[in-house]
């Protein structure tokens, strides 16, 4: 009986898909991408990885500003013009108030996260997150990078005795866990500890299993709801829910304020916003936030994966770099130990201004390996584009394809090529904020963005300043990705030579 319900329920979308599907955006005027049942315009997906899935993509109608296709069953379109990214993210932000992810808020624990929310509920969140990476809470930074890089460079100074080239993308996913738990739960971890269950929990955050829970959300809600799909795996909740409420109970007990992100979360908690429960749901029908603990869980899971693995690889693919441009990292030490010289110290918060042309060179980085292939919006009121008849209704996908964009000669000259100057003070005026989109762009710019620059800057300029790195023969050049990642992940991974620099 429940073969014979599946096979009509196939039938019956199938027979849907042809009697509406395949002639949407034909309907709209729009050049297309025709569309398989159930599959859309991504049957090719499963055979290449996101990178060149949508570099492919990107390269129908290379004359349009845009071209409909199907995200599987979801009528979606591609932008292909800088302007017209600036019209979706920033000018007519009011229509795309969301970026399409979603899981469940009862059933999933990181259902509640800041990324997954969109209008009303997610303004008043992100204003009380925002206050979180002030220029005061910033400069903690110093003490979090000071501790943690003793233990990084006890790593690499062991590695450099036993003669062997390091495999950078581990060592600085434990860099960046380190640093971002310390922020989040204000607790001293070292990753570099064979023993440590932080260690590994980046890499589970984004696994391809986490990818293909997501992109089922995306694919499908109502069926996500239906089977229940979390997006994380059980253990991982389960460890960051264990550890978030033994801070808690500690703190709580011992009247012991950090002045970090769970003192902010807690104080959010404890000031419940939602006191009248008849108000369930704000005009625009997202939900009156309660602020509870499942809320402060939801956040911290968000900002332990997101500041672990895609500042792991941002250095990752920095070191990639300037291991095959040797001139940029003499130019990149020169800069830091100028600073160092006139300070007597490493360079802390208070000196990075000083940092140009360091700051340059991890800007192209970012625009040459941007951290996600794609970015998505979803139209949340019926919009018309500006300078055109085309008016797309709620629901409709908009994808962004960062690496392509960043890569399309029209918008960077020699884009294969790494070239830190193209965002000197002379030429960045030249670049369009539609065509560098590596941390997102308007009001739902990445909350974290100066916090991970912090970050690179501070760690980069010890690594610097104290190594010299040059690659190894174990490491493919062009390096190589991993297929079913969200973050663009080095697959197997970086390995390079190692050695120190005598400096003091």
């Amino acid at each position: 009986m429940l073969l014979i319900l599946g096979i009509l329920f196939v039938t019956c979308c199938i027979l849907l898909w042809a009697l509406s599907s395949p002639f949407y955006w034909k309907s709209k005027g729009v050049p297309y991408l025709f569309p398989l049942p159930l599959f859309g315009s991504y049957l090719t997906s499963f055979l290449l990885s996101n990178k060149d899935f949508y570099a492919k993509l990107y390269k129908n109608y290379p004359n349009e500003k845009y071209f409909g296709l199907h995200f599987y069953t979801r009528p979606a379109l591609l932008i292909r013009d800088p302007s017209i990214m600036k019209d979706i993210f920033m000018k007519d932000f009011e229509y795309f108030t969301s970026n399409g992810l979603y899981s469940n808020f009862d059933n999933d624990p990181f259902g509640e996260n800041l990324l997954f929310l969109h209008g009303q509920e997610w303004k008043k969140l992100r204003l009380k997150l925002t206050r979180q990476f002030t220029p005061s809470k910033l400069r903690l930074m110093n003490d979090y990078v000071e501790n943690i890089m003793k233990n990084a460079t006890d790593f690499i100074n062991k590695s450099i005795k036993q003669n062997e080239p390091i495999e950078i993308v581990k060592m600085n996913t434990n860099i960046a866990t380190d640093v971002i738990v310390q922020a989040v739960y204000g607790i001293e971890t070292d990753c570099f500890e064979d023993k440590s269950l932080f260690s590994s929990l980046g890499m589970k955050m984004f696994s391809p299993k986490t990818n293909t829970n997501m992109l089922f959300g995306t694919v499908s809600p109502k069926l996500n709801d239906f089977l229940k799909v979390n997006i994380f795996e059980k253990d991982v909740t389960e460890f960051v829910e264990n550890v978030m409420k033994d801070v808690i109970e500690y703190r709580e007990k011992n009247q012991f304020n950090k002045k970090d992100f769970l003192d902010a979360m807690i104080n959010v908690m404890k000031t419940n916003e939602n006191n009248n429960k008849n108000e369930i749901y704000f005009p625009d029908k997202t939900r009156v936030p309660e602020y509870t603990f499942k809320t402060a869980l939801a956040q911290a899971l968000l900002l332990i994966s997101a500041g672990s693995e895609s500042v792991a690889m941002a250095m990752s693919f920095f070191l990639y770099e300037i291991s095959l441009n040797q001139e940029i990292q003499d130019k990149c030490r020169e800069e830091i130990m100028a600073v160092v010289n006139e300070t007597g110290t490493d360079i802390r918060y208070e000196d990075i201004n000083k940092l140009t042309y360091l700051d340059m060179t991890i800007k192209e980085t970012v625009r040459k390996h941007p951290l996600f292939v794609i970015l998505f919006r979803k139209c949340t009121k019926r919009y018309q584009f500006r300078n055109s008849n085309l008016t797309i209704e709620p629901g409709t996908l908009l994808l962004a394809p960062v690496r392509s964009i960043q890569w399309d000669p029209n918008n960077y000259p020699d884009p294969e090529s790494f070239i830190p100057e193209r965002f000197s003070n002379e030429n960045k005026a030249s670049i369009d904020a539609g065509a560098y989109l590596p941390f997102g762009l308007g009001p739902r710019t990445c909350l974290g963005k100066y916090f991970a620059r912090l970050e690179m800057l501070l760690v980069i300029s010890r690594l610097l300043r104290n190594y010299r790195f040059t690659m190894s023969s174990k490491t493919e050049v062009p390096v190589k990705v991993c297929k079913y990642t969200r973050i663009v992940t080095p697959n197997p991974g970086i390995w390079l030579n190692v050695e120190p620099i005598n400096q003091f």
